[in-house]
């Protein structure tokens, strides 16, 4: 294992070093538009190209160590990694052919729901089959829903993530803190300590202006922590979906409010604008302040779960916060 975090250290640092010439080698630019991005100049849009890289190097690592790996409980099965690893490629290639040619909202829609369908299919054993709630004595059986529902729970999270990447560090933060919180739980699968490598990376260059996710990014490592969410609960490092909840809140209620707002005004569901929670608060008091207001509001009420209980009373403080911060930046922008 020293050997692949070496090997892992060394090629993000290759990365940090000639970011800018892979960027430009695949052709792979954010470009500003005046209208929803307004970033100066053409920024290196290769963040999903960054954490696959590391992800093909882990899966030689592991074609070549099979044995270690089984006899360090590796917590995924042959079949089963091979399913995850494959998925996960068809998802970077989504978002990388998004970012080159701009896939239509339904198109894309209908292209990554039937992705997650077939890997439904193949990984009948992720499945959720019952739901637990802390709050509640009983569990709910879903067995015969169990498809439908992990399908759409895939869908949900994918597409809240997408909408939460709008602004620098958010979205590479913001997952960092996921891949914690699972380690906290102790939850330690090999593929975590993988993807902590290509995030830092990427949330130094995006801190530097010079590297965005893009869709190539956000839809790789929303499907990876999809996965990973599931897999947790499944095997009871998770106890409770409303822990999941609250862990997913402020991206989950911010595309609920966009797609209904959306809607109402006769748009598409998940067409792009600048109405994000970020945004809103962004327009008032920049970037460093919107961050410390967004990760107080996640970490904080996540944190406190954790340590004390009481999920769904965070829960609801935690959409009481973000709709009386969301009406005063809207009231004064």
């Amino acid at each position: 294992m020293i050997n692949l975090y070496i090997t892992l250290v060394l090629i993000n640092l290759f990365f940090i070093f000639y970011f800018k010439n892979i960027a430009q080698y695949i052709n792979l630019f954010d470009k500003p538009d005046n209208k929803r991005k307004f970033h100066k100049g053409k920024i290196a849009n290769i963040g999903g190209c960054l954490i696959f890289f590391n992800l093909l190097i882990f899966f030689i690592y592991y074609l070549l160590n099979k044995n270690y790996f089984y006899s360090n409980n590796f917590n995924f099965s042959e079949k089963e990694f091979y399913i995850f690893f494959i998925f996960s490629f068809l998802f970077f290639v989504l978002g990388f052919l998004d970012d080159k040619f701009t896939i239509s909202p339904n198109i894309k829609l209908f292209i990554f729901a039937s992705i997650i369908y077939f890997f439904l299919i193949f990984s009948n054993n992720i499945l959720v089959k019952q739901i637990n709630f802390s709050f509640l004595s009983f569990s709910l059986d879903i067995s015969k829903i169990s498809f439908v529902f992990t399908l759409i729970s895939f869908l949900l999270f994918i597409n809240a993530f997408n909408m939460f990447d709008g602004i620098n560090l958010q979205s590479g933060i913001y997952s960092l803190f996921l891949l914690v919180i699972f380690l906290i739980i102790n939850f330690s699968v090999v593929i975590i300590y993988v993807l902590i490598f290509p995030l830092l990376t990427f949330i130094y260059l995006n801190y530097k202006n010079k590297c965005f996710f893009g869709d190539n990014g956000s839809l790789l490592i929303s499907f990876i922590l999809s996965f990973l969410f599931i897999k947790s609960y499944n095997s009871n490092y998770i106890i409770y979906a409303d822990q999941i909840f609250l862990l997913m809140f402020i991206p989950g209620i911010d595309l609920l409010r966009l797609a209904i707002t959306r809607i109402f005004n006769h748009k598409h569901p998940f067409e792009a604008d600048r109405d994000h929670f970020h945004h809103n608060i962004l327009r008032k008091i920049g970037l460093n302040n919107t961050l410390l207001i967004i990760f107080s509001i996640i970490i904080v009420p996540n944190i406190l779960s954790l340590t004390l209980g009481g999920t769904l009373y965070f829960t609801l403080f935690s959409a009481i916060l973000y709709f009386l911060l969301l009406f005063y930046f809207k009231k004064y922008y």
